[in-house]
């Protein structure tokens, strides 16, 4: 990284390893500025957030969190409340990424603080453009708080 700046970090909350190689190629193929780490669970992805708390030179604290509803155990849903109703988490943006279309999904999120709904979708160049968009979206226009 030019300058000394630390890389962005982004949490990656998914279970289906198909899922987490096509976002994980269509981030870092579009942004070397972003560090992405994986986690396939919300149980994991809480695990990480309280160790960055504790230990944020081996787990930053991301500046962004994708989040997949649907997972076993702790699903999307009940993962978005916990961190949106903890103070020491809820500025962290969360984007869901899934592939539910449905509008009670949609509120719900929204109305749970989510930072945007991303529609999996079926062709891998649409993928790729979404993903190439967000990043520069909250990389290089939105202003991170863990700069």
């Amino acid at each position: 990284m030019e300058n000394g700046q630390k890389k962005a970090t982004v949490l990656l909350v998914e279970d289906e390893p198909g899922d987490q190689k096509l976002i994980e190629t269509a981030i870092l193929g579009n942004n070397s500025e972003v560090c992405l780490k994986i986690v396939s669970s919300g149980e994991e992805a809480l695990d990480y957030l309280r160790s960055s708390m504790e230990n944020p030179e081996q787990y930053p604290k991301p500046g962004l969190i994708l989040l997949d509803l649907n997972m076993p155990g702790m699903g999307g849903r009940e993962f978005l409340k916990i961190v949106k109703d903890d103070n020491e988490l809820c500025s962290i943006p969360v984007v869901i990424v899934t592939t539910s279309d449905s509008e009670g999904d949609i509120e719900e999120c929204y109305a749970r603080h989510a930072a945007g709904y991303i529609q999996k979708s079926a062709s891998p160049q649409e993928f790729n453009d979404t993903f190439r968009k967000l990043t520069r979206y909250w990389f290089s226009t939105s202003v991170m708080l863990n700069r």
